[in-house]
């Protein structure tokens, strides 16, 4: 087998071809044509003439050979083949030789072009005249030979014709297919042009010349070149404007054309190509944009339609330039993602991280990938997290034992990938940081809330110290008449001797407590006394709830009695609502709620302010503001009620988003509501939503579960609008 594949590629040419194997076997039959058709040849004694006939065949042969061998024979040869074939026939006086003139002009007519054609024809035509005027050959036995001669030209010329067509129908398909997987194992930009480019010049012999142009805006830039281009062309950057009318109306999807004459010299020219007699153009298009153009250069127009291979060749190309584009951006914001980025198989065995998960876990990609993922999660946060499904979840992840735990928002997905099989795509994000802020936010916002009520506590606090100055006061000047009093008992009861003695004492004391007002300062002084210990209390009361309100807490989560909670938040809210409000409460016998209780002070005092600005901004007088607490399950429930001016439908939706208020510029910041959505959905795994009737009022209403065993419930619930 191997000893026939090196005799064929050692003699034989272009066997891989339709029209190599035609060749080669009109070859081989001219080649056999000496071992049957000398005999006919008459050589009437002479020696000479056989030798000559000998000589012409071989020389034919060789000369037929060599140019099966090039695949070309120049126009010329076809003069000095008819006369070595004129030789031969005349030999055999125009008989017997006549199959060498047959198998000949069929070999020979298999190359060139039409015009050579007609001098082979010519060539022919002289051979049969020169037979009977030489020769001296019949006019039939001529003619016939001769047409029959032509004949096989024009078979043998058709089939070459077919030949080269199918020949280059397979170059094209072969071309596509090799185009095709080159582009599908393109990692590159350049494997990619490299690939468009090599197959653009194997689609037709005609194409010696190819190059792909970007188009940005007006700014036209050539990116790659190959063939025939020049020293120029490649990076050439021009204006779109400069192309021919007929090159930009193919910039469009499905654009096809053909440039001829001197069209196709203005385009080579702005392309800085050398000069070609046509050229072919298709776009580059992805996603309905054209973004460039394949353009190929060709020594003339090609013989058959190159629309359908160049257009999927651009398209193709276009195609897999998109996807690298795609790929490339796709890595960029993986590579520069700032959130940790892990893919798993379905089993949990980590195959990808990015650089952020290298950063966040202290741990190089390959020492993360082939690890379970599990380990990496907190064994107690692993359930929570698999149920939370594409919903943000708060668990602890480290990349090693010896790592302390990081507190992270993390989303857990399934995802099929292209083989069908699934995996586990986890993404994290390192929060500890924005808590820390986030507390420190609340803090702020604690102390500003604490600021905004100053002053009214301070008016609060002011009232009672007054009257518990007047009081004391009143009593100062009471004990000072009182130790009068009591003097003038004493020098009496010095000084009494007889009865006299003590009527006149009796006289001079009546005289004293009438001067001193002691009936009014017996009744007087008690209730002084009673109203300085109740002002007293009140401040106290007042110092105890700001001292409450205002105590930072802990990061941990602590059993709290949310109605003494309630109860202070109202004793320092009192002076926002206290001018445009009363407030009932119905607060019921709650057990202990596992929370951060300075969160809920500050939720209940977002919530009271917010219900006394409706109240005054509803203008009917005043108000109401009604809170109340029940246990519904495994839940405690906190409502809220205000007689304010209600929601409006429209911006119902919008009324926990941060920064959205109803209140004028100055006035409102829009993160109370924001806030208490963070604080009890976020921070306690609660839920928040409202009722609220235009024109009647508003009810707020706070869901908390009251052991930690109630968060994985209430977590998943929705903020809800009811309306």
């Amino acid at each position: 087998m191997l000893s026939r594949r090196v005799f064929v590629d050692r003699w034989l040419c272009a066997t891989d071809t339709m029209l190599g194997q035609i060749r080669t076997l009109f070859l081989a039959l001219l080649m056999l044509w000496p071992a049957f058709g000398l005999w006919g040849v008459e050589t009437h004694g002479d020696i000479r003439r056989a030798v000559v006939v000998v000589v012409m065949i071989v020389v034919l042969q060789a000369w037929s050979y060599s140019g099966y061998r090039r695949q070309a024979f120049p126009a010329w040869s076809w003069i000095p083949e008819g006369a070595c074939v004129l030789l031969v026939l005349g030999a055999s006086d125009f008989v017997a030789a006549t199959g060498l003139c047959f198998i000949w002009v069929s070999f020979r007519a298999l190359y060139g072009r039409l015009r050579e054609q007609l001098l082979g024809a010519s060539v022919v035509a002289g051979i049969m005249v020169t037979g009977r005027e030489v020769f001296h050959t019949g006019s039939g036995g001529t003619v016939s030979l001769m047409f029959t001669a032509l004949l096989s030209l024009i078979v043998s010329h058709v089939l070459a014709r077919a030949g080269r067509a199918r020949d280059r129908a397979a170059a094209r398909e072969s071309a596509m297919a090799s185009a095709g997987a080159g582009l599908a194992a393109s990692t590159t930009r350049a494997d990619v042009l490299d690939v468009a480019l090599g197959a653009a010049l194997a689609l037709d012999r005609e194409v010696n010349a190819a190059l792909i142009f970007t188009v940005a805006g007006p700014a036209l830039h050539v990116i790659a070149a190959a063939g025939q281009v020049g020293t120029e062309a490649v990076g050439w950057v021009t204006e779109l404007d400069r192309l021919p009318r007929q090159a930009r109306d193919t910039l469009r999807s499905g654009g096809y054309t053909v440039i001829t004459e001197e069209a196709a010299d203005s385009l080579t020219t702005t392309l800085r190509l050398p000069r070609h007699r046509a050229v072919a153009m298709a776009p580059l298009v992805a996603h309905e944009s054209t973004f460039g153009m394949l353009v190929l250069g060709l020594d003339r127009r090609p013989v058959d339609d190159l629309s359908a291979p160049v257009l999927t060749l651009a398209g193709e190309t276009a195609l897999t330039l998109d996807q690298l584009l795609i790929r490339s951006r796709l890595s960029v914001v993986v590579e520069h993602l700032p959130d940790a980025l892990l893919l798993a198989g379905e089993a949990g065995t980590i195959r990808f991280v990015n650089p952020a998960a290298e950063s966040m876990f202290g741990r190089r990609q390959d020492d993360l990938v082939g690890e379970p993922v599990w380990r990496l999660v907190h064994p107690q946060d692993v359930p929570s997290l698999l149920e939370a499904g594409p919903s943000p979840r708060l668990c602890r992840m480290r990349g090693s034992d010896d790592l302390p735990w990081v507190e992270v928002e993390a989303v857990l997905e399934h995802a099929t990938e292209h083989d069908g099989s699934r995996s586990i795509v986890l993404t994290a994000r390192d929060v500890s940081e924005r808590q820390r802020l986030e507390l420190e936010l609340r803090h702020a916002q604690k102390l500003e809330s604490i600021g905004r009520l100053a002053a009214g506590i301070a008016h609060e606090i002011n009232t009672p110290i007054q009257f518990i100055g007047d009081n004391v006061r009143f009593m100062e000047n009471s004990f000072a008449d009182l130790v009068r009093l009591w003097a003038t008992y004493r020098e009496l009861a010095a000084a009494a001797g007889g009865p006299d003695d003590l009527t006149e004492t009796r006289r001079r004391i009546d005289e004293m407590a009438e001067e001193i007002e002691m009936d009014y300062l017996m009744e007087e002084v008690p209730a002084a006394i009673a109203q300085t210990l109740k002002g007293v209390n009140r401040v106290a009361g007042i110092v105890r709830a700001m001292k409450a309100f205002g105590h930072p807490g802990t990061e941990e989560k602590a059993p709290a009695n949310l109605t003494e909670a309630i109860q202070n938040t109202l004793v320092v809210a009192n002076n926002e609502i206290k001018y445009v409000a009363d407030v009932e409460t119905d607060l019921a016998d709650l057990p202990p709620v596992y929370c951060h209780l300075g969160d809920v002070n500050q939720v209940m005092l977002n919530l009271l302010v917010n219900a006394a600005h409706a109240i005054a901004d509803a203008d009917r007088g005043r108000g109401t503001i009604r809170v109340s607490t029940r246990v519904d399950g495994g839940h405690v429930v906190i409502d809220v009620a205000d007689t304010g001016t209600g929601v409006p439908p429209e911006i119902a939706d919008k009324l926990f988003e941060p920064f959205f208020t109803t209140k004028e510029v100055g006035t409102g910041t829009g993160q109370g509501l924001a806030l208490v959505r963070n604080l009890i959905t976020d921070r306690h795994g609660g839920t928040v939503d409202f009722t609220s009737e235009v024109g009647v009022g508003t009810v707020f209403t706070v869901r908390l579960p009251i052991s930690p065993g109630d968060l994985a419930g209430a977590s998943a619930r929705p903020v809800e609008v009811h309306r």
